[in-house]
């Protein structure tokens, strides 16, 4: 499938190249744009306070994904990285930071870290992102798809990590708009509702 914003970008990137005396080779910073995953968690706090500590160390990444361009997939088994729109840092690094503040603003732990810090945690949360892209088969009707593997260890000091939690989640979101900032709210709202049943079921465990 061809979309009209890459050929658009090919059009300008092949004219710029055309005029510059020593040609060029890949985008250049003009036709290159940068996007970042936002995922607010809206909601109030649990009303209770957890006195569990969480730490978040960064979240791991299936390789088809793992580049800042975003994924395309057109048919049962092809797919295309978008070179001209991507994002703004490396996409685990984004998931996992959202993650960290929307679980920080849950309630649900005493304290939340980050894998830099020296305090000690009683639980660790980690997590594989096992899909993120836009689902262009049917062309009238584009969609965002996220999906993720977590895992919830106990990580008390004086006893081995113990995995208390683990499930798999997928969330597709319709593209409002059939170009990258449609894909991009999708995958916003992709990841709220990740993270808003990851955080459901973890209050049953903590």
């Amino acid at each position: 499938m061809t979309r009209t914003w890459t050929r658009s970008a090919l059009y300008l990137v092949a004219a710029v190249c055309s005029l510059a005396p020593a040609g060029c080779s890949g985008p250049t910073s003009a036709s290159r744009r940068f996007f970042m995953l936002e995922a607010p968690r809206q909601a109030a706090p649990v009303a209770r306070e957890g006195k569990a500590i969480l730490a978040v160390p960064r979240f791991t990444i299936d390789a088809a994904y793992a580049g800042r361009g975003l994924v395309y997939r057109l048919d049962e088994h092809r797919y295309e990285s978008d070179s001209y729109n991507e994002f703004l840092i490396a996409p685990a690094v984004m998931v996992t930071e959202k993650t960290r503040d929307w679980l920080a603003g849950s309630g649900l732990f005493a304290q939340v870290l980050s894998s830099g810090s020296g305090a000690e945690p009683t639980h660790r949360i980690e997590a594989n992102i096992t899909a993120l892209y836009g689902d262009f088969r049917d062309k009238a009707a584009p969609k965002a798809v996220v999906e993720m593997r977590f895992f919830l260890l106990r990580t008390e000091s004086g006893i081995d990590p113990e995995v208390v939690f683990a499930k798999s989640y997928r969330a597709a979101s319709d593209a409002r708009t059939a170009d990258p900032e449609g894909l991009i709210a999708g995958f916003d709202h992709c990841l709220q509702t990740i993270l808003a049943e990851l955080e459901r079921d973890l209050a049953d465990v903590v």
